[in-house]
């Protein structure tokens, strides 16, 4: 009985240690991806193609951000 106690513990500690694991690496990809979009954005040309294509690419950012961050909050 205290062996299959124990088994458990060990399951749970490891599992947890991989979910702070994780949680680190969602961390650091989340403060990338805010500076990303905390950067003013630059132009290679000033023509309608550039702008929605670096428009495109913004929002893309913000609507996987908040997918995210609907899913942390929902835990």
């Amino acid at each position: 009985m205290v062996f299959v106690h124990l088994k458990k513990l060990k399951e749970t500690l490891v599992a947890v240690q991989q979910l702070d694991k994780n949680m680190n690496s969602l961390r650091s990809w989340l403060a990338h991806i805010e500076a990303e979009l905390s950067k003013p954005i630059a132009y290679d040309s000033c023509d309608f193609h550039e702008i929605q294509r670096k428009l495109d690419l913004q929002q893309v950012y913000v609507a996987f951000m908040a997918e995210i961050s609907g899913r942390l909050c929902t835990f």
